[in-house]
């Protein structure tokens, strides 16, 4: 899987398991293997958390949860905006970070 291709699941699977409260590792690692039938792996999160702070789009929280940041919301409703469809999002993600 292409490194952008990862960023965009994991902000994807952030974006939704953060949806009512900041959510830890496991959400993430529990909504990314819905949206694609595969479990990434720790490294995976870890590294895609890191480029998604750096890039403004997510925010650590106490506890070591995570949720979007306005930067990351704008960009999530944008991206959704068109399509509830999850594959469509994913692939609208992919795109938009390419840009980043």
């Amino acid at each position: 899987m292409a490194e952008d291709e990862t960023i965009s699941w994991i902000f994807l699977a952030t974006a939704m398991a953060s949806q009512v409260d900041p959510t830890n590792f496991e959400g993430i690692e529990q909504m990314a293997d819905g949206i694609n039938h595969a479990i990434p792996t720790q490294k995976k999160i870890r590294n895609s958390i890191t480029i998604l702070i750096k890039r403004d789009l997510v925010q650590k929280m106490p506890g070591k949860k995570y949720l979007l940041s306005d930067k990351g919301k704008l960009v999530y409703e944008h991206v959704s905006e068109e399509t509830n469809l999850l594959l469509k999002i994913w692939k609208n993600l992919e795109n938009k970070f390419k840009e980043l």
